[in-house]
């Protein structure tokens, strides 16, 4: 699907177009999403440029990702997709920036997308041009991973306290299966930031005489101090889940410790009573006790009271 926007009036029209048609001369972005090979014929026409394969977009040599050709910089980022849901992922995405467009080539739907169409499709407070429309979907994408890292935040601290305020085993194998998801959605994360850290230092590039103007640079170079601090939360995030994992491990461990410490005193307990049950099981012929009325009740008598003086002892030394 190709999506063109056309500057009209002070907002960007959106414009579908089909793989039959021109895409209109006024386009200053134009968006592949799942693109055919007519899709990439229609833009190759249109833009002179050469779209990149989805197999050639997962690439992840650096030179594969950002370089430039025929006066246009071609950059491959990795960008956090479904982010709320249960299974995060990392899309490549294509930004080919050209002297007069951008183009994006992308195989998902990153939230940026629609919330930068959407937002300059009611009113665009700059003159459009692709170098301006990228920095509005960098800085959105790089707002959205602020927000994701500040919502993982506070889940970890919420599985914190479910970790140290409760001793359930339930809650146990829940929160490790949270912390599990929350390491993949942090890793997706961090393999995005790294990715836009090399996309923003390529980006302020001399491209074959051609460079940005001191207003997008300035942008650019604001983004990436963001994008590096965001890297070092993610960091920091990523040692408290790593704190977390090995709390939760020693909880279960603690708990297991008790269970086997229980069997074990059990083990103790009933000794004395078993051994005085196997002695006056053996039935020799001379037992003289065997012949005593009181025999049976006291050995009963003796087994309890054998069983309780090791667990009173236990529990006295502190042990249980």
């Amino acid at each position: 699907m190709i999506v063109a926007y056309v500057p009209e009036g002070d907002r960007l029209h959106p414009t579908r177009v089909s793989p039959d048609e021109p895409v209109p001369p006024g386009a200053v972005w134009v968006d592949l999403l799942n693109p055919t090979a007519d899709d990439d014929r229609v833009v190759t026409a249109f833009a002179a440029v050469d779209v990149p394969t989805r197999e050639a977009m997962r690439e992840i040599e650096p030179s594969s990702r950002l370089y430039t050709e025929g006066g246009a910089r071609y950059m491959t980022a990795a960008l956090l997709c479904g982010a709320d849901t249960a299974t995060p992922a990392v899309l490549a995405v294509t930004f080919i920036l050209t002297e007069r467009l951008l183009i994006t080539v992308r195989y998902g739907e990153p939230r940026a997308f629609p919330l930068v169409a959407g937002r300059l499709g009611k009113l665009c407070p700059f003159t459009p041009t692709g170098e301006r429309i990228l920095i509005e979907l960098l800085e959105a994408i790089v707002d959205r991973a602020a927000d994701v890292l500040e919502q993982l935040d506070a889940d970890v601290e919420t599985l914190s306290k479910t970790v140290f305020d409760d001793n359930s085993s339930a809650r146990y194998r829940a929160a490790l299966r949270q912390i599990g998801r929350k390491e993949g959605l942090l890793s997706a994360i961090r393999e995005s930031l790294a990715s836009l850290q090399r996309m923003l230092s390529f980006l302020p590039a001399d491209a074959d005489g051609r460079d940005l103007s001191k207003d997008l640079k300035a942008s650019v170079k604001s983004m990436a101090r963001d994008v590096g601090g965001l890297a070092d939360y993610a960091a920091f995030l990523g040692d408290k889940l790593q704190f977390l994992l090995d709390a939760t491990i020693g909880m279960v461990s603690l708990e297991q410790n008790n269970i086997i410490k229980i069997f074990a005193v059990l083990s103790v307990v009933l000794m004395p009573p078993t051994l005085i049950a196997s002695i006056y099981g053996m039935n020799f012929t001379h037992m003289p006790e065997l012949g005593l009325t009181y025999a049976y009740p006291a050995a009963l008598c003796a087994m309890v009271i054998s069983g309780i003086l090791p667990y009173v002892f236990f529990k006295w030394r502190g042990w249980l």
